[in-house]
């Protein structure tokens, strides 16, 4: 054997080692796991539920105003929502729909209420024309003040006869006139439905109170 042969296998033996050195020492990549991200949906969006109208039944004594002011609406809107041509004229009985609620109003201040004195309304029985015909007699009553509802006031004679209004808006100088005979009611007159005249004695008086009681006209009847 040469005696260069112990040589060549240590640098082989070394060359062996250096190369197993290195592929151990390589790098191996770790991998890390993606999360996935669930893609975005978009939430629908429900309406509003249509609100129920409230329907009023109109009861006696009720008038149109009343009942506005009893839900909070305007009178107008009241008017607007039914379609009704005379205000001064509902039935008893009627279905009304009430409106709903407007969108809110911004909040102001309340105004200063200077307080105003209560001023009794001033009536009077200008007239009892036609007096003994049935279907002519008629009293005309004239507002010379402010506005009144004279609904459950009453007009009667010296003999006990009455006639009740019913719930009829008077404005300010306006007249209403009360038929004795059969008709149909309007803003401007009114009709008691009687076969038999009221007004045909001598002597008769023509008297006009509220509804408690209270005397606002009369008129002697010659």
């Amino acid at each position: 054997m040469s005696r260069y042969a112990p040589k060549i296998w240590v640098v082989v033996l070394l060359l062996l080692s250096g190369a197993c050195t290195q592929q151990t020492s390589a790098v191996v990549p770790t991998l890390e796991p993606t999360a996935l991200v669930p893609a975005a949906t978009d939430t629908p969006v429900l309406p509003d539920p249509t609100p129920t109208p409230v329907v009023y039944v109109v009861r006696p004594g009720d008038s149109l105003s009343a009942i506005a002011l009893r839900f909070g609406v305007p009178t107008e809107k009241l008017v607007e929502a039914n379609g009704i041509e005379n205000p001064n004229l509902i039935e008893v009985g009627q279905k009304l729909v009430i409106p709903g609620p407007t969108s809110a109003p911004t909040p102001t201040a309340p105004p200063t209420i200077t307080p105003t004195p209560n001023v009794p309304p001033q009536l009077e029985i200008v007239d009892v024309i036609g007096r003994g015909a049935v279907a002519a007699e008629t009293v005309i009553v004239l507002n010379q003040s402010r506005g009144v509802l004279l609904d459950g006031w009453t007009l009667r004679d010296g003999q006990g006869s009455v006639y009740v209004f019913p719930s009829l808006y008077l404005g300010t100088g306006i007249e209403v006139r009360v038929h004795t005979g059969s008709g149909e009611n309007s803003p401007r007159h009114l009709y008691w439905n009687r076969e038999t005249a009221v007004w045909g004695e001598a002597g008769d008086v023509a008297i006009l109170a509220d509804e408690r009681g209270v005397i606002y006209a009369r008129k002697p009847l010659d």
